[in-house]
């Protein structure tokens, strides 16, 4: 499972805190790191349309937004995985050999 997996499931099972490493989990960062989570998943929305533009991010990572949208399903979700991993189960590989 990729840590961007790892992280939409915790986000949408409201458990994003278990993310966050114990050694910087001090409550007074917690709220700043589950924010900045929270930005990094706009960011990757599946449609591009729904990201928030790069002056947008530093708003809200700089707390001048303060109510942040919900984000969306990210574009490298498990079904596209899964997806990948059956185009092909006979791991034939090609190799081209060039003369110098």
């Amino acid at each position: 499972m990729s840590l961007l997996i790892y992280a939409w499931t915790l986000w949408c099972e409201h458990n994003i805190k278990e993310l966050i490493d114990q050694t910087i989990a001090e409550a007074c960062f917690q709220e700043e790191i589950s924010r900045c989570i929270h930005v990094g998943l706009l960011c990757v929305q599946e449609s591009t349309k729904d990201r928030p533009s790069i002056s947008i991010v530093l708003s809200m990572l700089s707390s001048e937004i303060a109510h942040l949208p919900l984000p969306k399903q990210p574009s490298f979700s498990e079904s596209n995985q899964l997806r990948q991993k059956k185009c092909s189960s006979n791991q034939v590989t090609i190799t081209v050999i060039e003369g110098r």
